[in-house]
């Protein structure tokens, strides 16, 4: 049946953004790692043809490589919850690093 060929999905897991990432990555064993810098650029654990690169370059970089693969299947709108740090940041970063306020 064709249906069992077609992929589950995946899962995003950023264990240092958020407590119950933090928790899955723990139960897990798995590394924390940050990959967007607190200057909002790409660290090396992002990948190194991106390092350096602000998120939002980065993001498009990384869409234009997967249509030039034939993989981009296109970007879909969605709501979501975004809360705001003190500082008002144009766009925070949710991290688990203690609070600078």
């Amino acid at each position: 049946d064709s249906a069992s060929l077609v992929p589950a999905g995946a899962l995003k897991v950023t264990p240092g953004h958020s407590p119950p990432d933090l928790a899955l990555a723990r139960a897990h064993g798995l590394p924390l790692l940050s990959v967007i810098g607190e200057d909002g650029t790409m660290c090396p654990p992002g990948g190194g043809w991106l390092q350096g690169i602000h998120r939002f370059v980065a993001r498009e970089k990384v869409v234009a490589a997967l249509a030039e693969r034939g993989l981009y299947r296109g970007t879909q709108d969605h709501d979501m919850t975004l809360p705001m740090c003190r500082c008002r940041c144009p766009y925070p970063v949710p991290s688990m690093s203690p609070s600078r306020d």
